[in-house]
């Protein structure tokens, strides 16, 4: 068992160094070397199999929330983000089925509102999130 153990800990590192900032195998690899350290000290396959187990599932729930906000990188500000909480003109109907198409500052933005119901042209919205090139709007109730 020590040579399965030993090709699963390579193998979770090769399968993690090819999908770098993924992170999809490392608590393998974390689980795998446990279980090669049972195996030197004379522990039982279930024990083994048990630790292997764990110490994946425990290094995962730890250690990936982690991870994953220092290895996001690459975050380029683009200045969007200012256009939260403006007000824009609904130009094309935003419906629950397709975006619409909202004017702010002179800029046409595609658009959905956030509770899916339906703001026609014309209309007054609230941004109030940005979701990749489309902005979340709320329709603004005048009067």
């Amino acid at each position: 068992m020590l040579l399965f153990w030993i090709c699963a800990a390579v193998a979770a590192i090769v399968i993690e160094l090819v999908t770098p900032t993924a992170l999809v195998s490392i608590w393998f690899a974390c689980g795998a070397v446990v279980a090669c350290l049972l195996e030197l000290v004379g522990a039982g396959l279930e024990l083994q199999i048990c630790a292997f187990a764990v110490v994946s599932l425990v290094t995962m729930v730890i250690v990936r929330p982690v991870a994953t906000r220092y290895l996001r990188g690459n975050i380029i500000a683009t200045n969007a983000d200012r256009m939260i909480h403006e007000v824009g003109l609904v130009t094309k109907d935003i419906t629950a089925e397709s975006w619409g198409e909202v004017k702010i500052k002179g800029a046409l933005w595609s658009a959905v509102n956030i509770d899916s119901s339906v703001i026609p042209a014309g209309s007054k919205v609230k941004v109030m999130a940005i979701e990749g090139a489309k902005l979340i709007v709320r329709e603004i109730n005048e009067g």
